[in-house]
């Protein structure tokens, strides 16, 4: 098999590379090739790639300097065309292996089952973006989260998933984050997640039944819980000792709704549990129990609190 016969002929021989995705066959002899050395190094410069500023006008008038003047147009063109040939041909590549693949699910969507290159599974709620770098995955099993997912994590390499208010890693368990604008959540329900909040050297190990949170601060809070299932995977939200702005968040995503409040305090506690797939029936459990009236709009979009 020659190189002209593999990843120059063949336009998904190196996303398949990447994918790890080669026979035997194949593999074997693009490793007895110098392409793959290089390309082998691009990879390297990619896991931690910053497009670099270059001044092509520094550069020229060097060039100029160094040339004989019969020369100098001929040689510049020659150079400066095959150099910026190479930096868009490096950049391509770069880019074309650091690109990134995306799972969203927007407010009042379905949950989202994904799989993950390596078998690990995740089911990703309503209001929440998943994603993750496109190749090389078991060797860089690292995720960015913006909402909330539940995950089964096969065993293997370090598995990280990173949000805003800090990263959870493992090697291989199930569980449960949370991380929305004003609060934080974090359930171990098998084996033993790390959690390492960001800007601070605190960090917390959790094992079975384990879980902590963070809302309104930076102090996290932990307890014990028992559920053998995140509740949202059930189409029920619990609550004990909430914010009721925070329930009231949760609600409008679970629903795409919005809601308008003009002075009713909401944070207030709320101790009780609201379900999925009704919107009335969810607005008389958390609502009528604190006594706070509303009004629905006739198309369902918006609630009006007091």
């Amino acid at each position: 098999m020659s190189e002209q016969n593999t990843y120059e002929s063949d336009s998904s021989f190196l996303a398949r590379w990447a994918e790890n995705k080669l026979s035997k066959e194949e593999l074997s002899e693009f490793q007895k090739t110098e392409a793959y050395k290089d390309f082998q190094r691009i990879n390297e410069v990619a896991q931690q790639f910053e497009a670099p500023t270059l001044d092509l006008e520094a550069a020229l008038t060097k060039t100029k300097l160094k040339t004989h003047p019969k020369t100098k147009v001929i040689s510049l063109k020659k150079y400066w065309y095959a150099a910026a040939a190479s930096v868009v041909i490096l950049l391509g590549t770069i880019s074309f292996l650091n690109s990134s693949i995306s799972y969203t699910v927007p407010n009042g969507g379905t949950a989202l089952a994904v799989s993950l290159p390596d078998g690990s599974k995740v089911q990703l709620n309503a209001g929440s973006k998943l994603s993750h770098k496109r190749f090389f995955w078991k060797n860089n099993r690292a995720l960015n989260l913006d909402g909330e997912a539940y995950f089964e994590v096969e065993k293997g390499n370090k598995f990280s998933v990173e949000t805003s208010y800090g990263t959870v890693s493992v090697l291989g368990t199930k569980f449960n984050v949370k991380a929305r604008k004003n609060n934080f959540d974090l359930k171990c329900f098998e084996g033993a997640v790390r959690f390492d909040q960001k800007n601070t050297n605190n960090y917390k190990i959790l094992y079975q039944n384990d879980r902590i949170s963070i809302t309104n601060s930076t102090t996290i809070k932990e307890e014990k819980s028992t559920e053998n299932l995140p509740n949202w995977l059930q189409q029920l939200s619990i609550y004990k000792a909430q914010a009721l702005q925070i329930v009231l968040d949760d609600l409008a995503i679970q629903y795409a709704i919005k809601i308008e409040n003009k002075s009713t305090d909401l944070s207030r506690l709320f101790s009780g549990s609201f379900i999925h797939n009704n919107l009335e029936t969810a607005l008389k459990t958390t609502l009528t129990p604190m006594g706070i009236s509303y009004t629905l709009s006739e198309d369902k979009k918006t609630v009006y609190l007091p």
